[in-house]
């Protein structure tokens, strides 16, 4: 059987998605229209509009809305599955209704994906209660009711989900799967702390600085190393010399070796007010290295306080991070407990164990 995929996501974070589906022995063909070619590998082909039409977004839209009907008519999917949900699977929604196939949807963003198609900042952390549904919200609320499988990163969105009155049995939990380079290394620690991510405004990593400031009053000498770029890199930058904090942090940029840095610290701080299931948490376990993160969404299915980390529920409060964080760093054996313990709490979370959630969800879906 074919399946037909769309989503607006970058080529390694769209490969970890569908790589699992290659798995499947009944999948013959992984079909994903896309704005560009993504990595190469079995059994996936790319189907693209054209390359002047992605400078006008309406007719890039318009031309893949006519290769998903055009492949879901010749190529004959078994689904039509969409992620992330505005446009992309809305799209999906729509090509499969009007085509007669399955259709399935991913929130990888969480529950923000049902009120708003950007990235508001401040209306929608997931440490406080949301809202009640807007227009827009109760829209896509009827799409969810009627797509046949519906993904979801953790159990805070699936509950979410629930508590809106989307079916639990269309509800399936898939963690991210990460590649095996990200593992432990006995490797000289040259960071106390490490960030890897975007430096947006929805990731508050000037909360992080606030947290080195904090920190460095009892430890002088911590060292942050933030991995990752992005729109607000040069404000950071600019508040990091504000707060006399040049010599503690460093900007290393984006990175491609990402694993090689993980290894290269102690503890790996998040400061979201909210996320899907961000790769940083998983890839950090997966390392050893133990996470101190807000309480932003489906994290709280793998971090967990005294075990792997600390989850500190509102992302402004710096005191309680440094709290936290101190608490590692000045005990040698907690975190080498913790490490050890962040490498229990990741052992299942890997391609093989995504295919097999994908197996059982074929099997009784399509």
């Amino acid at each position: 059987m074919n399946i037909l995929v769309t989503g607006k996501l970058a080529d390694r974070s769209l490969l970890h998605h569908v790589y699992p589906l290659t798995l499947l022995k009944d999948v013959d063909e992984i079909l994903i229209v896309r704005d560009t070619p993504g990595s190469a590998a079995n059994k996936i082909k790319y189907y693209c509009p054209p390359r002047y039409s992605l400078k006008i977004l309406p007719l890039a839209f318009i031309f893949k809305f006519l290769i998903m009907f055009y492949l879901s008519i010749f190529k004959k999917p078994k689904l039509v599955h969409g992620y992330l949900l505005f446009p992309h699977a809305i799209m999906a929604f729509l090509i499969g209704k009007l085509t007669g196939k399955k259709v399935g949807i991913s929130l990888l963003a969480g529950p923000v994906e049902l009120y708003a198609g950007s990235s508001p900042i401040g209306n929608y952390s997931y440490c406080n209660f949301l809202p009640k549904l807007n227009t827009r919200a109760k829209i896509f609320k009827l799409i969810l009711n009627r797509s046949d499988i519906i993904t979801v990163t953790g159990n805070y969105t699936k509950d979410f989900l629930i508590s809106i009155g989307i079916d639990n049995n269309k509800i399936f939990v898939l963690p991210h799967a990460v590649d095996n380079k990200f593992e432990c290394k006995d490797v000289e620690k040259e960071y106390d702390i490490i960030y890897v991510g975007r430096l947006a405004k929805v990731k508050h990593v000037d909360i992080l600085l606030k947290i080195v400031k904090s920190i460095k009053n009892q430890h002088p000498d911590i060292k942050v190393a933030i991995v990752g770029d992005g729109e607000c890199r040069n404000f950071l930058e600019d508040l990091a010399n504000k707060l006399n904090l040049n010599k503690n942090i460093y900007f290393a940029g984006y990175q491609t070796n990402v694993w090689e840095w993980y290894s290269k610290a102690k503890i790996s701080v998040l400061t979201s007010e909210r996320e899907g299931f961000p790769y940083s948490v998983i890839e950090s376990l997966k390392c050893g290295v133990p996470v101190v993160t807000s309480d932003c969404g489906d994290v709280n299915d793998l971090v967990k306080n005294n075990y792997n980390g600390f989850i500190v529920k509102k992302y402004s409060d710096y005191e309680s991070f440094a709290y936290n964080i101190l608490k590692i760093l000045k005990n040698k054996k907690l975190l080498k407990v913790y490490s050890s313990n962040s490498l229990k709490s990741v052992k299942d979370v890997n391609s093989d164990s995504v295919f097999s959630m994908w197996n059982d969800i074929i099997l009784h879906t399509l």
